[in-house]
């Protein structure tokens, strides 16, 4: 059950993402994640139910996430045990397994204690998945890159100052008319990995399309870093909740991307987002060359995800 415009203008006023730090929780991600994952979203009794249904560590339901306007003042003390059992009447009505995908440690642990105490006799056998799992960086850390653990980064950045001198700017988005700019760079690096033959990708670039295309709805922020007038790379960006912003794409090419133009826009993006506590950069999808990239940045959490259906 996808939804439309309206539904996602109603979540993005009302959706209740405070203390979540998943970019799973991201209210852009599940707007542009909806066709990708072939992912259900519906609002019943004041819970949004989500289901994805992607590979084994992604089939399932989400974590509940509350909608404020139905707990204004404060959750009731059981709403868990009661989401539980919304999403076991829809599991129900489906004819599909409860099954969970992508919680926290924490969710994972809330489902636990609710579990034994509201529903005696039903446990969740959990599985985690490594490529799955969120970093979660303080911003000020990516921002000023302090200290001798960023010794590396600033000398990356340093090299890339040496190369171009004083011949490139970074312009935020959407305080410039740069969503055009925004795009050369994507399809850029979209030839460049020879896209057109890889479904995921494509996937990708359409869905950058559509999150440029509803930039007001999505709360996107971003920008563009020009290297002697010319766009060389883009990153963009949609808040979790007011304390975590979440990088969801982040793109350079050529001799750009070889020459220091991801650790000088990461560091420019950071230095723009002074409203919020942390930056999540997302998965690694166990890549290695990714996963070295964003361990070497020093996440302050690493956020496990977790899988598995109630017994």
């Amino acid at each position: 059950m996808y939804m439309n415009l309206l539904d996602f203008e109603y979540l993005k006023n009302n959706l209740d993402t405070s203390n979540l730090y998943g970019s799973d929780s991201c209210i852009a991600n599940l707007f542009l994640l909806q066709t990708k994952y072939n992912t259900e979203l519906k609002i019943k009794n004041g819970i949004l139910i989500r289901y994805y249904y992607g590979d084994e560590n992604r089939t399932g339901y989400g974590f509940p996430i509350p909608i404020k306007s139905d707990y204004a003042q404060a959750r009731p003390q059981n709403w868990l045990a009661n989401a539980l059992n919304v999403l076991i009447e829809d599991a129900r009505e489906q004819n599909r397994p409860v099954s969970f995908c992508l919680l926290t440690q924490e969710q994972k642990n809330q489902l636990d204690e609710c579990l034994a105490q509201h529903f005696p006799g039903r446990t969740v056998d959990w599985k985690t998945n490594r490529d799955d799992c969120d970093y979660v960086y303080l911003r000020e850390n990516l921002a000023e890159l302090p200290g001798s653990h960023y010794q590396k980064k600033r000398n990356h950045i340093s090299r890339f100052n040496r190369t171009y001198g004083e011949n490139w700017e970074f312009k935020a988005y959407p305080e410039n008319d740069i969503a055009d700019d925004i795009l050369t760079v994507s399809h850029k690096w979209f030839s460049e990995k020879r896209g057109e033959s890889d479904p995921i990708l494509q996937l990708e670039q359409q869905s950058i399309e559509l999150a440029l295309a509803n930039t007001e709805l999505l709360q996107l922020r971003g920008g563009v870093l020009y290297i002697n007038g010319e766009p060389a790379a883009m990153t963009l960006a949609a808040p979790i909740s007011s304390d975590v912003v979440d990088v969801i794409y982040e793109k350079s090419f050529g001799e750009f991307e070889h020459n220091g133009a991801y650790a000088v826009i990461n560091q420019q993006f950071a230095r723009r987002c002074q409203n919020f506590l942390y930056i999540n950069r997302e998965e690694d999808m166990g890549v290695e060359g990714l996963r070295k990239a964003k361990l070497s940045y020093k996440p302050t959490m690493i956020l496990d995800k977790f899988y598995g259906s109630i017994k």
